[in-house]
C-alpha cells in the first residue's frame, strides 16, 4: 500500500467514526429528553412538558415513549389525575390507545370526558369500540370496552356518558348456541370465549347500567338472576362467579325494594296488571288483583325479594283480610277460631254454594277462611282414612242384612265410608286438574307437593279400578255354576297372590301413608313447625342423592356375592327339594333326613341377584349374620373370601355411606337454619298465594258440585269463544308499572352518603367517587368548565324580540299578569330579567325563588355532589316560572 492510500484510508475511517458519533449522539439526546419528559409528566411540571413539546418539531423526540412500566405520558398524567397535563398532551395529538379504560379504572370521570371529546374531535369513536385500540401488549382483553368497564367499576357517571354516545353492552349468545361466530370462537379459543361470556355479564349486573338501561329494572334483574342461575349449572367450572353475580342481581332487587315509600307504591310494584295509579290510590280499590310480579318472583326463586319485610307486611295484611283481630289475639283465642273455622267448612261451602254474593259467602272467599275450610275439609278425609283402615264401619254394619266377615270377602261392595273416601278424592283430584291448567305442567311439576299429590290420586284411582275389577270378576264367577260356591265366599288364605282385592289393599295402604304425610304441608304456617317442614324436605332430597350412590355400592357387592356362592345355594335349593319329595314316604325318609336343614332360608340368600342385594340391604339394619355365608363343603378359601366381602360391604356401607348421609342431613339441616327466617317467609308466601285467587274457594268435596257461579262462568267463556269476543287491551296497561320503577331507579343512584342514623333505611347504591381532596377539586373544575355555565339559556318565545311581552301595570290585584305590548326594539337578557324580577317581587311582593336563574346563581355555591345533581334540569319549569312571574 503507498502512502497515498494510506492516507486516504484514514480519512475514510475518521469519516466514519464522525458520522457515528453524531449518530450516537443524537439517539443519546433523544433518550435523554424522552425521560425528562416522562419524568415532568410524572411530577406534573406543566411548563417544562410544554417547552419540551414546543420543540418537538425541530427536534427527534418521540411523543409516545413509554417508561420502564410501559407507560406513556398519557397513562401517568390519568394515574396522577392531572387534567390540564392530559389537555396539554391530548392537544398535540398523543396516542390514546387504551388509555380510556385506564382512565375509569382509576373513576377519573373528567379525564374519561376529556378523552371522549378529543377522540370525537378526532373522527375515531364509534358506539361499538368507543375509540379503543387493544393491543397485545394491553392490560385489557379485546371484549372490554370503556361501557363494560364502567359497568364493572359500578360508576354510574361514566356508564351515563357512554349511553348518551349510543354506547351498549351486547347480550351474550347462549351457552349452547351454534353461530358461525361462536363456531369460531369456540374453535379459536374456548376459554377466551367463556371469560368474555363471563364478562359481559359482569357488566349486565351492574345496579348503576340496570337503572339507567333497564325499561323495568326489578323485572330485568329477574330474568338476568335466573338465566345466571342457570348458566352456573351448565359451566361448572365457573359455578363461582355465575352464582356471585345471580346473587348480586338478587341483592339489587332487594335494594329497589328498599326504595318503596308506601303501601300503594308497593302494590303497583307487585302487581303489573294495575292499569293506571289512580285505580290504586282511589277509594274504592281493593286488594291487589293478581300480585304477578310476587308470582314470578317466587317462580324464579327471588327469596330474598319475596322475604323482604315490604312484601310481607303487604301478604299478612291480605291474608288476614276481614279477621285482623285474630292476628293480634293471644294462643288460646287463636286456637279456638281455628277450631271453630275447621268445623264450619260444610256451612260456609252450602253458602257459598248457594248466594255467593252475600256476606257470608263473600266472608268464604277471604284467604284465611279459604285456608281453615281447606284444613278443616282435609282433616275430615284424614279421619275417614282413619276410619276406613281401622274397619269402623258402625253405619255400614247397622245397613248390612247378612252376617258375612268383609275380610274373608273377595270384591266386597263399598261401604258408606268408601264412598265418601271415593267423593274426596274427585274433589282433589279436580283441585289439582285446576291447578295443573292454570299453572302449566312446568311449573306444577316443580312444586314436589303437587308430584307427591299426583302419585297420591293415582293410588287411590288404582285402588277405586282394582275394586271395580274384583266385583266385576267375582259377580260373572257367581254366575257360573261350578264356580258359584266359591265366588265371594273364598277363605282369604286361598286367595290368587295377583287377587285384584289383594292389589287394591296393597295400593290404599300405600296411599294413606301418602296422604297423612300431606298434613306436614299444613306447618308451613306456623313459625315453629315451618323450618323444621322445610328441613325436612331437604333431607328427603339428600336421602335421595343417597341411595344413589348406595344402589351402585350394593349392586357391585351383590354382583360379587352371587358370583361367588350361587353354585352353593343351588345346590342346597336341590337337597331341600329331594327332601320335600320323599319326606311323606317312610321307607325313604330317613335316607334324606339329613338334607332337612337345606331348606332353611339362610341359604337363598345368594340364589340370585335380586336375593343377594335383599339380604346386603337388611345387614345395613343388623339383621343378617354371618352364618348367612357359611358352607356345608370344606372349602375355607371360599367361605372366607364370601365373609371378607360381606364385612367390606358392611364397612364401606354402613361406616362410610351411612355416616355420609349423617353429614349431608346435618349440613342441610344447618343451612336451613342460618336462612330460616328467609325460607320460612318464601315458603309461607308460596302457601299464601295459592289462597289469594278467586278459584278454588270450596273445599273438596265442594267443589265437584256446579255451583251458579261456575256455570256462569262457562257459559260466558263459551259466548266469548263462539263470537270470537276478545278483551279489548287498554292503552294504559304498565303504565303505573314503569312510573314506579322508574321513580325506583331515580332513587337508586348513587349519592352523597348520608349520616348512619338515616342511610342505613336507604340503599346508597354503586359505589361513588373516593371523598379525598382531589376528587373533589376535580369535581369543582368539572363544574366550573361546564357548559351549563357557558350556554346561554333559552330564552322563552314571549321574550324574543318582536313578540309581545309584559308590562308592571298589568299585575291584577291577584298577583295574576295580563300581556302587554313592548317595543320590538328592547332586548332582554336574563340578567335584566333577573333585575326586572326583583323589582316585581319587591313592588307586587311576588316570589322569585321559584325561577331557576335564581338556582343557577346558587349554584355555584352548592357541594360538588349537589352540583352533579342539577348538570341535567329541565328549561320547561324556567318557562313556566317566567309565565307565572309576568
Amino acid at each position: 500500500m503507498t502512502s497515498s492510500e494510506a492516507s486516504e484510508f484514514r480519512m475514510i475511517e475518521d469519516d466514519d467514526d464522525v458520522s457515528n458519533n453524531v449518530t450516537w449522539t443524537e439517539s443519546d439526546n433523544s433518550r435523554l429528553r424522552e425521560k425528562q419528559f416522562l419524568l415532568s409528566c410524572e411530577r406534573g411540571d406543566i411548563g417544562s412538558v410544554r417547552k419540551l413539546l414546543a420543540g418537538i418539531s425541530t427536534e427527534t423526540f418521540n411523543i409516545n415513549c413509554l417508561d420502564p412500566l410501559g407507560r406513556n405520558a398519557l397513562l401517568i398524567a390519568i394515574e396522577n389525575e392531572n387534567i390540564e397535563m392530559i389537555e396539554l398532551l391530548l392537544d398535540h395529538n398523543i396516542e390514546t390507545g387504551d388509555a380510556i379504560l385506564y382512565a375509569i379504572g382509576e373513576e377519573n370521570v373528567e379525564a374519561v370526558e376529556i378523552i371522549v371529546e378529543h377522540l370525537e374531535k378526532m373522527d375515531k369513536f364509534d358506539s361499538e369500540r368507543q375509540g379503543v385500540e387493544i393491543t397485545e401488549h394491553s392490560a385489557f382483553t379485546p371484549d372490554i370496552t370503556p361501557i363494560v368497564l364502567a359497568a364493572h367499576k359500578d360508576n354510574y357517571e361514566c356508564i351515563k356518558l357512554f349511553l348518551d354516545k349510543k354506547g351498549t353492552v351486547p347480550h351474550p349468545h347462549d351457552v349452547r348456541c351454534s353461530c358461525p361466530e361462536c363456531y369460531v370462537a369456540r374453535e379459536e379459543d374456548s376459554l377466551r370465549l367463556s371469560r368474555s361470556r363471563i364478562n359481559a355479564y359482569r357488566a349486565l349486573t351492574s345496579p348503576s347500567l340496570i337503572c339507567l338501561s333497564a325499561r323495568d329494572p326489578i323485572l330485568y334483574a329477574f330474568e338476568l338472576s335466573w338465566e345466571l342461575k342457570r348458566l352456573s349449572f351448565i359451566e361448572n367450572e365457573f359455578r363461582t362467579d355465575y352464582e356471585e353475580l345471580s346473587q348480586k342481581c338478587q341483592k339489587f332487587c332487594v335494594h329497589m325494594l328498599d326504595q318503596v315509600r308506601g303501601s300503594k307504591e308497593l302494590e303497583v310494584v307487585l302487581n303489573h296488571t294495575t292499569n293506571a295509579w289512580h285505580d290504586v290510590t282511589s277509594a274504592n280499590y281493593g286488594n291487589p288483583e293478581k300480585l304477578a310480579r310476587l308470582k314470578l318472583a317466587i317462580q324464579l326463586s327471588q327469596k330474598r325479594f319475596v322475604a323482604h319485610p315490604n312484601c310481607q307486611q303487604l301478604l299478612l295484611d291480605i291474608w288476614y283480610e276481614g279477621v285482623e283481630s285474630v292476628r293480634c289475639t293471644n294462643f288460646i283465642y287463636k286456637l279456638i277460631f281455628y277450631i271453630l273455622g275447621m268445623l264450619s267448612f260444610p256451612l260456609f261451602s252450602l253458602v257459598y254454594l248457594l248466594a255467593p254474593h252475600s256476606s257470608m259467602g263473600q266472608f268464604a272467599k277471604k284467604p284465611f277462611i279459604k285456608f281453615l275450610s281447606h284444613s278443616g275439609s282435609y282433616i275430615f278425609f284424614l279421619i275417614l282414612l282413619i276410619m276406613a283402615s281401622q274397619r269402623m264401619n258402625v253405619i255400614d254394619n247397622i245397613l248390612r242384612t247378612d252376617d258375612v266377615d268383609r275380610k274373608e270377602t273377595r270384591g266386597p261392595p263399598p261401604t258408606i265410608i268408601e264412598c265418601a273416601i271415593f267423593l274426596w278424592v274427585l274433589g282433589l283430584i279436580w283441585v289439582e286438574i285446576k291447578q295443573l291448567w292454570e299453572c302449566g305442567l312446568y311449573n306444577y311439576c316443580r312444586n314436589l307437593w303437587n308430584i307427591l299429590d299426583f302419585i297420591t290420586n293415582s293410588l287411590y284411582l288404582c285402588t277405586t279400578a282394582l275394586r271395580v275389577v274384583a266385583y266385576v270378576q267375582v259377580e260373572q264367577e257367581a254366575l257360573r255354576a261350578n264356580s258359584v260356591h266359591i265366588a265371594r265366599h273364598l277363605p282369604r288364605r286361598d286367595w290368587d297372590a295377583w287377587d285384584p282385592t289383594l292389589l287394591s289393599e296393597c295400593f290404599f295402604a300405600t296411599a294413606n301413608i301418602f296422604s297423612s304425610l300431606k298434613l306436614v304441608h299444613i306447618f308451613t304456617v306456623s313459625p315453629h313447625l315451618g323450618p323444621l317442614k322445610i328441613s325436612l324436605g331437604r333431607m328427603v332430597i339428600d336421602i335421595v342423592k343417597f341411595f344413589m350412590v348406595y344402589a351402585l355400592v350394593l349392586f357391585a357387592f351383590a354382583c360379587g356375592l352371587n358370583q361367588l356362592l350361587w353354585y352353593y345355594a343351588s345346590m342346597r335349593q336341590n337337597e331341600c327339594n329331594l327332601y320335600e319329595q320323599y319326606k311323606n314316604e317312610k321307607s325313604l325318609s330317613y335316607k334324606y333326613e339329613h338334607l332337612k336343614e337345606s331348606c332353611d332360608d339362610k341359604y337363598k340368600s345368594c340364589s340370585s341377584i335380586y336375593h343377594t342385594a335383599e339380604t346386603l340391604f337388611w345387614a345395613l339394619f343388623g339383621l343378617v349374620d354371618l352364618t348367612h355365608f357359611r358352607l356345608k363343603e370344606d372349602h375355607f378359601l371360599s367361605e372366607w373370601t364370601g365373609k371378607t366381602i360381606f364385612g367390606s360391604y358392611c364397612c364401606c356401607s354402613i361406616i362410610v355411606l351411612l355416616n355420609m348421609l349423617i353429614a349431608m342431613m346435618s349440613n342441610s339441616y344447618q343451612y336451613i337454619s342460618d336462612q330460616a327466617d328467609i325460607e320460612w317467609k318464601f315458603a309461607r308466601s308460596r302457601l299464601f298465594l295459592e289462597y289469594f285467587d278467586d278459584t278454588a274457594t270450596l273445599p273438596p268435596p265442594f267443589n265437584i258440585v256446579p255451583s251458579p257461579k261456575s256455570i256462569y262462568y262457562c257459559l260466558h267463556y263459551l259466548t266469548k269463544k263462539l263470537c270470537n269476543c276478545t278483551k279489548l287491551q287498554q292503552p294504559s296497561k304498565q303504565k303505573s308499572m314503569r312510573v314506579e320503577s322508574k321513580n325506583l331507579a331515580i332513587r337508586q343512584r348513587p349519592r352523597k352518603q348520608l349520616p348512619e342514623n338515616c342511610a342505613k333505611n336507604r340503599y346508597s347504591g354503586a359505589q361513588f367517587h373516593s371523598r379525598n381532596k382531589k376528587k373533589t377539586a376535580m369535581a369543582e373544575r368539572r363544574l366550573k368548565n361546564s357548559a351549563l355555565l357557558l350556554k346561554e339559556f333559552p330564552v322563552p318565545q314571549m321574550f324574543k324580540a318582536g313578540q309581545r311581552n309584559m308590562s308592571i301595570s298589568s299585575i291584577q290585584s291577584n298577583g295574576r299578569l295580563k300581556p302587554s305590548f313592548m317595543p320590538s326594539s328592547s332586548k332582554l337578557s336574563w340578567s335584566n330579567l333577573k333585575v326586572k324580577a326583583s323589582r316585581l317581587s319587591k313592588s307586587k311582593s311576588i316570589d322569585t325563588t321559584h325561577l331557576d336563574v335564581t338556582r343557577l346563581h346558587a349554584l355555584s355555591k352548592k357541594s360538588p355532589l349537589q352540583k352533579q345533581a342539577h348538570t341535567s334540569f329541565d328549561t320547561s319549569s324556567l318557562n313556566d316560572d317566567t309565565d307565572e312571574l309576568l
